[in-house]
């Protein structure tokens, strides 16, 4: 009687323990996917701001006509428009506007002197400023206002 008693204590230790331990390993995996999960959101959020910085390098940035021109050139594959404001008149180049389905305005009108409307004169002051969509607050355009 004695020996099973005793067996019996050791399967009991034996069954208590084990859960110990299994219920140790699971809060490990727990706290350590927790941790997992907080790395990948800094990572997403860090992949997305090196993404964006070819654009957000712009915003309140005052840059030259000649810099605007270049910006319109560089940028003429990418899915955003370029805005220039000039005496209130806003032109729209490589799209015509944040819905990307109307192609924007000509790059050699912005170098016409005789339409002064959409003239970018290479000497004069811009003043940038990105736009974001409101529910996805992905970047659409960037819009240079003339100083």
């Amino acid at each position: 009687m004695g020996g099973s008693l005793s067996e019996g204590l050791r399967t009991v230790f034996a069954v208590v323990l084990s859960c110990l331990v299994i219920g140790f390993v699971f809060m490990q995996w727990s706290t350590v996917k927790e941790s997992g999960n907080a790395a990948l959101t800094d990572s997403n959020s860090t992949i997305t701001q090196m993404d964006e910085a070819k654009y957000t390098q712009y915003d309140a940035a005052v840059v030259t006509g000649s810099e605007v021109v270049n910006v319109i050139k560089l940028h003429s594959n990418d899915k955003i428009y370029v805005g220039v404001s000039i005496g209130g008149t806003q032109t729209n180049y490589i799209y015509s506007d944040a819905t990307f389905t109307a192609a924007g305005a000509s790059l050699a009108a912005a170098r016409d002197k005789a339409n002064t409307t959409v003239y970018i004169n290479p000497n004069s002051k811009f003043t940038g400023s990105i736009v974001r969509d409101t529910n996805t607050s992905a970047i659409v355009g960037i819009v240079f206002t003339k100083s």
